[in-house]
C-alpha cells in the first residue's frame, strides 16, 4: 500500500485493534469527543515524519496510559493524550539528526493552494512538518489535523496566542512556498 491509504492504514489498524479487542485491559473513554485514537495516531505521525516512530510512540502513550488507568484513574483533563504524545514525539526526536535553522522562502497563500494539497501524499506533508523548529512543529501538527481550535493548539503547544498566530502564519507562508516548488499550479485549462 502506498501514500494515503497507507498511512491512514496503518493508524486505522492500530486504533481499531486497540479499541476492538481493549488490548491493555481498559477502554480508553475520553471527555471530549474531539479526542480520538486515529487523530492521536495521526498526530505522532506529523510530529515525527516517520510511521514506524509514530507507531511506537503512539503505542507507549497508550501502554502508559492503561498503567495510569490501572493505578491512579486517567486525568480529567482534556486532550491530556495529546499533551503526553506530544512529549514523547519531543523526546523520541531528541536522537534524530537535527537540521541547522535556516531561511525558509515565504510565498502568500495563493486560490490555487487546494488543488496543491489535493496532490500532496501525507508522508510529504509529515516530513514538512516534522522537520520545522519546535514550537511550530507543534502548532502546524496540531493546525492541519483540523480539530483544535486555536486556544486548544495554544494551550497544548504551551504558546501565547500571539506568538501561535505567528508561528502558523510564517509556517503556512513557507509551506505554500515548498508547494509552489513542489507541484507548481497548473494552468487553468
Amino acid at each position: 500500500m502506498v501514500g494515503k491509504e497507507a498511512t491512514t492504514g496503518l493508524g486505522n489498524t492500530l486504533v481499531d485493534e486497540i479499541e476492538a479487542r481493549n488490548v491493555w485491559g481498559f477502554q480508553i473513554s475520553v471527555s471530549a469527543p474531539k479526542q480520538n485514537l486515529a487523530q492521536l495516531y495521526r498526530f505522532c505521525f506529523l510530529m515525527l515524519g516517520d510511521s514506524g516512530k509514530a507507531q511506537e510512540v503512539f503505542q507507549r502513550t497508550l501502554h502508559e496510559a492503561a498503567r495510569r488507568a490501572a493505578r491512579e484513574g486517567l486525568p480529567n483533563e482534556r486532550f491530556w493524550l495529546f499533551r503526553d504524545a506530544r512529549w514523547r514525539c519531543l523526546e523520541a526526536s531528541e536522537t534524530d539528526l537535527q537540521a541547522e535553522p535556516l531561511e525558509i522562502e515565504e510565498q502568500e497563500i495563493t486560490a490555487g493552494t487546494a488543488s496543491q494539497i489535493e496532490r500532496l501524499e501525507p508522508i510529504q506533508l509529515a516530513i514538512w512538518i516534522s522537520a520545522a523548529p519546535e514550537p511550530q512543529r507543534t502548532a502546524l501538527a496540531f493546525f492541519y489535523l483540523d480539530e483544535f481550535d486555536h486556544r486548544e493548539i495554544a494551550d497544548l503547544a504551551e504558546l501565547k496566542l500571539s506568538e501561535l498566530s505567528r508561528l502558523l502564519a510564517v509556517g503556512r507562508r513557507q509551506f505554500q512556498a515548498w508547494l509552489g516548488a513542489t507541484f507548481p499550479e497548473r494552468p487553468p485549462v
